[in-house]
């Protein structure tokens, strides 16, 4: 199966990380699409000719984050399409374990797994909020109760799933244990192409950053019966810094009820 590693970058501060361990992969990519706003576009060529890397680089003039995602998603022409943020540094069976993954699982569209957190200052791998007992213990005991599944999901409870009230909530077997789930992290996830004809991630004026935008995207695979999976052993470590797009409080909770209100528009939709 050949792969298509999908990478939308602003700014391009950390790419290098990411371009060093995509040189590395035991598997090599078929293509690289990357979509990069405000980049020294010349810097990012040469390091994909240093790196023997297959780049497509694509020049972002206008739109968010989640416009990026679809412009890669437009370009790509593997038969994997492989998401991933610029500042994650992935394994070197990385792309090997997700040719496996999806061969093994033929019939699931989606498969996405975790990150880890890494210090690119004292080398030190750190735990996720994912990794806390108190977390771990909330989504055993507690959410099940608090946060049910919408009914159309009660099939992915155990993992990424959307709640009743249209939010999304994490499961008891993340980040632990191969489930059913939507899409957990944007940093790390993959699909095959021929799921993903008409699915698309949401574009809106207001979204900058888009948080649950995987979710979204996975969901509309879900609501045609198509279905993804999380497992916990094709991790990629996440560089750990301040983000410069973050927002507001304000910003990302209007960012939260507009993505609320689309998971809502789509499930009506189908169902």
């Amino acid at each position: 199966m050949k792969t298509s590693v999908i990478i939308p970058s602003k700014g391009c501060v950390y790419l290098k990380y990411l371009l060093r361990g995509l040189r590395n992969q035991i598997v090599k990519p078929y293509e690289l699409v990357l979509v990069l706003k405000s980049c020294n576009t010349k810097y990012i060529e040469h390091l994909c000719k240093e790196y023997d890397l297959p780049c497509v680089i694509v020049e972002q003039v206008s739109g968010y984050f989640t416009h990026a995602l679809n412009i890669g998603k437009k370009e790509a022409r593997g038969d994997i399409l492989i998401f991933t943020d610029e500042d994650a540094i992935p394994m070197s069976k990385w792309i090997k374990k997700y040719v496996e993954l999806h061969t093994k699982y033929r019939d699931v569209a989606g498969i996405s797994s975790r990150d880890i957190f890494i210090d690119l200052q004292s080398l030190e791998v750190k735990p996720t909020p994912d990794d806390y007992a108190v977390v771990k213990l909330y989504r055993l005991f507690i959410r099940p109760w608090l946060e049910q599944p919408h009914p159309l999901f009660k099939k992915y409870r155990l993992g990424v799933y959307i709640t009743k009230k249209f939010t999304v909530a994490h499961g008891p077997c993340i980040p632990d244990k191969v489930c059913y789930s939507l899409p957990f992290r944007g940093v790390n996830m993959s699909f095959k192409t021929s799921y993903l004809y008409d699915v698309w991630f949401p574009e809106h004026e207001l979204l900058r950053r888009a948080p649950g935008n995987e979710q979204y995207f996975g969901l509309q695979l879900a609501l045609k019966e198509f279905e993804t999976i999380y497992v916990p052993n094709n991790p990629v470590l996440h560089i750990v810094h301040q983000s410069l797009s973050r927002g507001s409080r304000d910003e990302i909770r209007k960012e939260l009820e507009i993505m609320r209100a689309l998971y809502a528009e789509l499930i009506t939709k189908y169902s």
